[in-house]
């Protein structure tokens, strides 16, 4: 089953047709919208765009292709969907006997090579690496630990000889550019296998051996044919065998958070691959247990995690707790630092969901003040639509009518009656703003430009830039989320045709589907378009150089001002200036 199957059954499946069996679709514009069937949905959120075969809904952030769409709908994986819509279409899948085992020895055969690599001299560093977190060797076998080496063809060289090139690009192991160039997609990197719920190897995972920004942390294979991140859950293979029902299973971020909590006795810890819990992985832990305990960082980015993960969780069914992890920590150090013995204490003393959700809501807002109080409110109004146990709303209603200061009942009233407002209709909401990295994905997701533009429009900013994907594509010019999408949109672009978003969805897991659909069918008013590529990659390339000079000057003129010197402040404080609204032209725009 490949692009051609994919994009076969897509041309023959109505995707309003498909939906309309699920929900009310009316037209609108050029598209259609209908009441999210996702989320208690009071107004019609849901997008659907017949031209580009894409859904978003804008209450919920849910997203994506039919496939995705009849996946989430139906709980199911992306192989039976397109079964199931291929046998609608009356279309005969492409599905050559062994193949999936053939795809699934060379993964084994890579494996074993990364293996074999971490114990052979070349490893050295990368030992030394996993001594020094105190894995020993006995661990490296167990979790089949590798290291992939330098070179930019090792294990191209190595498993060519027993499989084809193709079969070796379309699991990730190479990458193939436009022009048939091939290379090796791990290199100088620590590898962690992945492995599905029957131990199989489906994928990997690279993490840098030392901190770099010109190179991501980690590297993960793309979307193949047997891995897609947002399906598997690292480390399931081995917690299965110590999870009942009753047991709770302890949801981490990373893989070594996982290893260091099972080689320290903590056997049932697996790992979403990243904060972005998906249905899948949620309908996954449900065959195993019913209790899940959320331990992410307690960063920011972390709690906002969280609070998703546990609704997704709670509305699958699941018991949910969160533990508290003290600042700066993850599992990983946690355990390493402190012992088994602490990190089983904050397990133990983790919070229901409910209690988690109050306790964030008293450390975002001042709630001392009406304002503070009203801002509080405006956000828990639909966090309490969404849950349907009586008992649960109960007990949020009491928790915060003592944190606020409210009378129960008066504060029971209001939420009730919040719940049946009707909310604000997409079309009014307000505009918001989006940086460089949104508006180049979006301009080319929507057709508005393509990649040669891209490239050559990039080329006259930077004439000296003989590779254009090392100016573009980095840590310190997207988030991780979009590195993923523009690594794909790089991929699957030809260089003057508009984007292929069927083979470009096809590389990308359920998280960046979501934003690849919301960037796709959001309305966004350019009055230029060259203007706002212009602005765009000016602000990708240089805005990490302005921010840097920004610092070091804010940090000049603090030293000048504390020690009384004038000589060349105000010449420092005019360049401040000038560069902070060059940061602020380049940070975003407005967009609907």
């Amino acid at each position: 089953m490949g692009k051609v199957d994919v994009q076969l059954v897509k041309d023959k499946v109505d995707i309003i047709g498909l939906m309309s069996r699920y929900l009310s679709l009316t037209e609108s514009g050029e598209g259609y919208k209908g009441r999210c069937p996702f989320h208690q949905d009071k107004t019609p959120s849901l997008v659907v765009s017949p031209q580009k075969g894409l859904w978003h809904c804008f209450g919920c952030g849910e997203g994506g292709d039919i496939f995705a769409f009849l996946m989430k709908i139906e709980r199911i994986s992306f192989s039976e969907a397109l079964a199931r819509l291929a046998q609608e279409a009356g279309i005969t899948l492409f599905t050559p006997t062994g193949e999936r085992a053939k795809l699934l020895e060379a993964n084994q055969a890579a494996e074993c090579f990364f293996t074999a690599n971490l114990l052979s001299p070349a490893g050295q560093e990368a030992r030394k690496y996993l001594l020094n977190r105190d894995y020993q060797q006995e661990s490296w076998q167990r979790f089949a630990i590798g290291y992939a080496l330098p070179g930019w063809d090792s294990l191209k060289s190595k498993l060519t000889s027993h499989y084809t090139l193709k079969t070796l690009v379309a699991l990730g192991l190479i990458v193939q550019t436009k022009d048939g160039h091939t290379y090796d997609r791990f290199r100088h990197r620590l590898i962690f296998p992945i492995h599905d719920v029957d131990g199989k190897t489906i994928g990997f995972a690279g993490r840098a051996l030392a901190e770099n920004d010109a190179e991501p942390k980690y590297i993960n294979t793309p979307k193949t044919a047997l891995f897609d991140k947002g399906q598997h859950l690292y480390g399931l293979t081995w917690a299965r065998k110590g999870l009942t029902k009753n047991e709770p299973l302890i949801l981490v971020e990373g893989h070594t958070d996982v290893i260091s909590l099972h080689i320290r006795g903590i056997p049932t810890a697996v790992g979403s691959m990243g904060t972005a819990l998906t249905q899948s992985q949620a309908d996954l832990i449900a065959r195993f247990t019913d209790t899940v305990i959320i331990a992410y960082d307690q960063d920011a980015a972390g709690s906002a995690a969280s609070l998703r993960g546990m609704q997704i969780l709670r509305n699958r069914g699941l018991g949910v707790r969160i533990a508290s992890l003290p600042p700066g920590k993850d599992p990983d150090t946690l355990i390493t630092s402190s012992g088994r013995e602490q990190f089983q204490a904050i397990i133990d003393r983790a919070l229901p969901f409910h209690l988690f959700y109050v306790h964030a809501i008293s450390a975002r807002f001042d709630l001392s003040t009406v304002e503070g109080k009203e801002k509080a409110l405006e956000e828990v109004r639909p966090f309490y639509r969404g849950i349907n146990s009586l008992p649960l709303r109960e007990e949020i209603t009491s928790s915060l009518a003592n944190l606020l200061h409210i009378p129960r009942d008066a504060l029971r009233a209001d939420l009730e009656r919040g719940s049946r407002r009707r909310p604000v209709k997409v079309e009014e909401k307000k505009e918001r703003e989006w940086g460089p990295q949104e508006i180049l994905i979006a301009l080319l997701l929507q057709g508005e430009v393509t990649w040669k533009k891209i490239h050559d429009r990039a080329i006259e900013l930077e004439p000296q830039q003989e590779e254009i994907s090392h100016c573009l594509i980095g840590p310190k010019n997207f988030s991780s989320c979009y590195h993923q999408l523009i690594e794909a949109c790089i991929t699957v672009g030809e260089t003057d045709r508009r984007l292929d978003l069927t083979a470009l969805l096809l590389k990308l897991d359920e998280e960046s589907s979501r934003i690849a659909s919301h960037l796709a069918l959001t309305a966004v008013k350019f009055d230029d378009v060259d203007k706002a590529l212009t602005d765009a990659l000016v602000g990708l390339i240089h805005l990490p150089t302005i921010e840097g000079r920004l610092m070091a000057l804010k940090e000049t003129i603090a030293a000048k001002e504390k020690r009384g010197e004038k000589t060349g402040l105000v010449s420092l404080q005019r360049e401040y200036h000038s560069l902070s609204k060059q940061r602020t032209r380049y940070q975003s725009r407005k967009c609907m």
